[in-house]
Order: C-alpha cells, then sequence, then structure tokens
C-alpha cells in the first residue's frame, strides 16, 4: 500500500491537523496542546508510559553486531490521573525535525492517556499486543490502545526496530531509522520483517512476565508507575495488528501459546504466495479478521484468507466494513482535517473517521471481550446491526 510515501503522507497530516485544531481552539483543547483522537469508549482513566527493552540473547537481524531492542508504550487502567500530563501523541524528540522541514512551529498535539499515572491496581488485566503495517510506527495505534485500557486492558504496543519510519526514539533522543533496503520493499525485506516481529512479540512477553514477577525490565532501569506489574493478567493475552501487523497478530499465535485470541486487520496471512504457518498448520484459537472496502476491491489478501478458513480450526470471522480503506484502521483519519481528506484518499475511505474508529475499536473490544473475558454478550455474539459491516466467512 505504499508505505513509503505513506510515511510523509502521516508526518504532513499530523502537522496541518494540529495547525488546524489550535487554530480554532480545538474541542478538547489544553494548556500546551491540543487532543488530536476520539475519547475512549469507556469510563476508566488511562495512563501510559514507555518501555526500552534490549534481548541481550538475540543479536539484531538488521545490525548484528548489536543487541536487538525495541520501544513499547503500554497503555493501563490508571488511577490519580489528574495529578499527571496529558502524553504528547508524537515524539518531542521527532518534532523539531518536523518543524525544520516544514518551517513553522507545533503546538504539542495530546492524547487521553497521563504519563505516568498509577496503575489501577484493583484487579489485574488482560494483555493486548499491538504491532502496525509494515515500516509504520506505534503510535498510530495510539486511539485503539487507549479505547482498549478505558474497558480493562493493559496493551503495549510496539514499533519493530530497523523496520519503522521515520525512525524509533530511543532515551536521549537517539532515532534509528529504517535500514537500508537495496531492492525496496520486497518478498525478501517483508519476510525478514516478520521473522524480526515475531520474536520482537515474544521476546515482549517475556519482558512482560519479568515485569509481573516483580522485576524492571527497562534498560535504563527508570522508574515504572506506581502497580503497573500487578496489573498485568497474563494468563489472558490477545494480540492485534494492522497490515503486516495483522499477519504478524494470527502468526505469534500459532507459535506461542500463551496468545488466545488474535485480530488481523487489512492483512494477508503471509507475504505474496508465501503463506504462513498459521495458513499452512492452521491454528485452534480464535481470529477475528475486519478487512476495509479498499482491501476487498484488491482482492490481494483473498489467497491467505482462502487458504486460513479451511485449515483453521478454532473459531473465526470475517467482516468487512464499507467505504472504508487500508488506513482507516488506524489513527490516520482523525490526523487528517477535512480540507486535506481528499489528498489522502488513497489511504482512507469515504466512512466519516469518528464512525470508522467507534466499529473498529467496538469489534476489536468485542473479540477480547469474548475470548479473554468470557463473555456471551458482544457484538461478535448477534446478528449483525450496522449497516456498514458484512460478513465475508
Amino acid at each position: 500500500m505504499g508505505e513509503t510515501v505513506f510515511r510523509r503522507v502521516v508526518m504532513v497530516s499530523m502537522s496541518v491537523c494540529a495547525l488546524v485544531a489550535s487554530s480554532v481552539g480545538g474541542a478538547d483543547a489544553g494548556p500546551g496542546g491540543v487532543g488530536v483522537l476520539p475519547s475512549p469508549s469507556a469510563t476508566l482513566p488511562v495512563g501510559a508510559t514507555t518501555l526500552h527493552l534490549v534481548d541481550d540473547a538475540r543479536p539484531d537481524p538488521f545490525q548484528p553486531d548489536r543487541s536487538r531492542e525495541l520501544m513499547v508504550s503500554v497503555f493501563y487502567p490508571a488511577t490519580e490521573v489528574d495529578r499527571y500530563p496529558r502524553a504528547h501523541y508524537a515524539s518531542t524528540e521527532l518534532i523539531p525535525g518536523l518543524e525544520d522541514e516544514l518551517g513553522i512551529e507545533l503546538p504539542g498535539a495530546l492524547t487521553h492517556a497521563h504519563r505516568e499515572a498509577p496503575a489501577q491496581a484493583a484487579s489485574a488485566y488482560p494483555v493486548v499486543l499491538y504491532t502496525p503495517g509494515a515500516g509504520v510506527s506505534r503510535i498510530l495505534g495510539t486511539g485503539l490502545a487507549e479505547d482498549l485500557a478505558s474497558r480493562g486492558y493493559v496493551v503495549v504496543t510496539v514499533d519493530h526496530t530497523y523496520e519503522t519510519g521515520p525512525a524509533v526514539e530511543f532515551p536521549g533522543g537517539r532515532l534509528v531509522r529504517p535500514a537500508p533496503a537495496p531492492n525496496g520493499f520486497d518478498t525478501a525485506i517483508r519476510e525478514k520483517y516478520i521473522a524480526a516481529r515475531l520474536l520482537d512479540l515474544r521476546f515482549v512477553l517475556d519482558s512482560l512476565a519479568g515485569l509481573a514477577a516483580g522485576t524492571n525490565p527497562d534498560a535504563e532501569s527508570d522508574p515504572l508507575p506506581t502497580d503497573l506489574g500487578r496489573v498485568l493478567d497474563l494468563n489472558r493475552v490477545g494480540a492485534v495488528g494492522h497490515s503486516s501487523g495483522g499477519y504478524t497478530a494470527v502468526e505469534a499465535m500459532h507459535g506461542d501459546r500463551r496468545i488466545d485470541a488474535a485480530v488481523d486487520m487489512d492483512g494477508q496471512i503471509g507475504v505474496d504466495e508465501a503463506f504462513g504457518r498459521a495458513v499452512t498448520e492452521g491454528v485452534d484459537r480464535p481470529t477475528l479478521v475486519l478487512t476495509s472496502e479498499q482491501i476487498e476491491e484488491v482482492g490481494d489478501a483473498n489467497p491467505s484468507l482462502d487458504a486460513f478458513w479451511q485449515g483453521a480450526t478454532g473459531w473465526k470471522r470475517h467482516l468487512a466494513i464499507a467505504d472504508s480503506a487500508h488506513y482507516d484502521f488506524t489513527d490516520m483519519p482523525s490526523l487528517v482535517p477535512a480540507v486535506a481528506r481528499p489528498a489522502a484518499s488513497t489511504y482512507i475511505g469515504a466512512i466519516d473517521p469518528d464512525r470508522m474508529a467507534s466499529l473498529v475499536r467496538g469489534y476489536v473490544a468485542a473479540m477480547f471481550d469474548k475470548f479473554l473475558r468470557e463473555r456471551t454478550d458482544t457484538v461478535l455474539d448477534r446478528p449483525i446491526t450496522e449497516p456498514e459491516v458484512r460478513t465475508v466467512r
């Protein structure tokens, strides 16, 4: 879907959105910034923190002289949030470069989460891993992560180093940009990305297990939000991803028994004609596939999904959303002002962005409510009533 071009579109869209919002005050404006995302659907306050994780046992496949290192964000039900500042949407280290490129000064774009607020430790919450599309930053999953956290989940969003663009920000302002791809975005580099991603998610789960056991997995041993380790229920784990991240989520579930359910948002389950092992060997745990009208029209996901449906023995369902495009499953529609939407029509569809966010958040939450919380009253347990949603499989 033109990942390299997309990075540029996202950066400009974020800038324009912030400027437009600041010029009109913004419906969710506050000191030092403006809100850029729809509010979470549920009532639990949301906290957020970041972790720098280093896998000393694994050389980085793109830089073998270095250990594999990741940056992840953790969103969780929080308390005492009024004492803690709202989190910035975009990296404060990336903003200066963006300002230089555009020749303007940007206001802060804020999320609904509060940085480093104490975790709400009245109970432990199911854990959901989020993995983004190829070459795309984890920040485009922020809205979904906040929404799930407000419903009582701990969500960990992952940047896949040397793939994520425009860069991954590490402590101290160190920026790691994507590794060179001499042959472009070809099959070989995408297969290499997936192989790294699968080991990344396994390592993240290992790190969370250490956190739940009382250790601090952060490479700098920075202080963690109070009670963060206590709210992790690692006996209930889900994975969700967009595009290549959707493939990663399902494939990770196939290979790691700790993952109990997966959601694939607009991703084929394989790289070109090379299907994943989740397809060729099948999986026995539940999978929800959500696709855009754009992908349904293109049809390039159909071969792998057809084969997956033949081999998977777990619960499975495939729903498509009308008038949507590939990046409507991310925050991108919320970042693009109405005046700029025609220029972004390759990436976002005609569906209202708030409506799309409501549908995506609702169905993803229903999947995890059904299979991580064993609820039987979700939208997946009754006939579809939303006019935009249809059952494909």
